[in-house]
């Protein structure tokens, strides 16, 4: 099955070739749902700005969140919530700049916060785009935001983002947001579209999500730590290719630990599909961190379930190489992932940042 995937890896461009893209907002669409009509704001935290979701709907009740969940730390798009406690389906309307020529990156965030004050159901409903089963959100504690992401390619000027009531439960949501993407990435699925399974950022110093403006298309890179391995960093600029990886993501990578790992030339991760018809696309992300000197030498191989991915590969100093899968691997249950030293190499392999995404099938699974 793994046969199936085959690869390509993008050469870094200089920072400078494409600054002009970053702190830009064009075309970005941030609604926070439940704030009054015609207000808006400039988050202090991202410098993101704002708008109500007034418009954009037809119907909702505003309501803010629990007294009890507020906090200095939270959110301000998690303060408030347009709820639908009216209608089967209730279905947004984002209209585009770039209309149906684009490729976009759309999320929809989900903070329950007791707002409907001792509800003894947590909300359990399902998202659509388009006329497609998107996923379901099954709320199980009121104080942990969900967020789902999709890269989606539309058919024509409008996106239709839908909430759809399952039981007697009512659908709500906490803000969306639509970002334009570069044509030339994440184009695996040309009439499709990819929803996020995992985005990480591999041994960040700070353990703090990083997003817009360190990210210029507010991806949201999640700070996670493989066990048994170090974290290895440069305080320099990394240079982009036309992913443009942040350098708060990319300055960091993951070595193995020497000391605690029992196969100090590898690294390992792996994770269980949903389905086994679910159809994966990785997006291996790597940078050289540490200035190496003549004698020594850096140098992997990627495999996935016993099969070369990719390699060798040698990561430039301070400049972003991505691998990703043109087509994906189905019919298999786990996603076992080794990143393994060669014989030639000095140095242990590293890893900067991962990013998983699986092929949107449109329709709801049997369960």
């Amino acid at each position: 099955m793994l046969k199936g995937f085959l690869f390509a890896w993008l050469i870094a461009f200089s920072l400078a070739t494409i600054a002009v893209a970053q702190n830009n907002q064009t075309g970005f669409i941030s609604l926070d749902c439940g704030i009054p009509a015609r207000s808006n704001y400039t988050d202090i935290t991202t410098g993101l700005f704002y708008t109500s979701d007034v418009g954009y709907v037809s119907g909702g009740v505003k309501n803010n969140i629990s007294s009890t969940y507020q906090s200095n730390s939270l959110e301000r798009q998690f303060l408030t919530v347009t709820s639908f406690p009216t209608g089967t389906r209730n279905c947004y309307t984002l209209t585009p700049a770039q209309g149906n020529s684009g490729r976009y990156l759309i999320r929809a965030s989900f903070f329950y916060g007791d707002y409907d004050n001792g509800n003894d159901r947590f909300p359990y409903f399902d998202l659509y785009i388009e006329e497609k089963y998107w996923i379901t959100i099954s709320i199980y504690n009121a104080s942990i935001p969900i967020r789902e992401e999709i890269i989606h390619t539309p058919s024509n000027g409008s996106i239709n983002i839908c909430l759809v009531k399952l039981d007697t439960t009512t659908p709500f949501i906490s803000a969306l947001e639509l970002r334009p993407l570069n044509n030339t990435i994440y184009k695996a699925i040309l009439n499709s579209s990819m929803e996020l399974y995992y985005r990480l950022d591999f041994g960040s110093l700070t353990n703090q999500y990083v997003r817009y403006s360190d990210d210029a298309w507010d991806r949201v890179w999640r700070p996670y730590q493989l066990p048994r391995t170090l974290i290895i960093n440069t305080t320099e600029e990394i240079l982009q290719n036309t992913f443009q990886l942040p350098t708060a993501v990319m300055s960091t990578a993951l070595i193995p630990d020497p000391e605690t790992d029992s196969s100090p030339d590898t690294l390992t991760f792996f994770w269980y599909s949903t389905n086994a018809t679910d159809k994966y696309y990785l997006y291996f992300h790597f940078a050289e961190v540490v200035k190496l000197s003549e004698t020594e030498k850096r140098e992997f191989n990627i495999y996935v379930n016993d099969y070369l991915y990719y390699g060798p590969m040698s990561p430039a100093y301070l400049s972003s190489y991505t691998v990703y899968t043109v087509y994906p691997g189905s019919g298999i249950e786990k996603y076992d992932v080794l990143i393994n030293k060669t014989e030639s190499s000095t140095l242990p392999p590293l890893i900067n940042a991962i990013e998983i995404f699986r092929e949107l099938k449109g329709y709801k699974p049997d369960t």
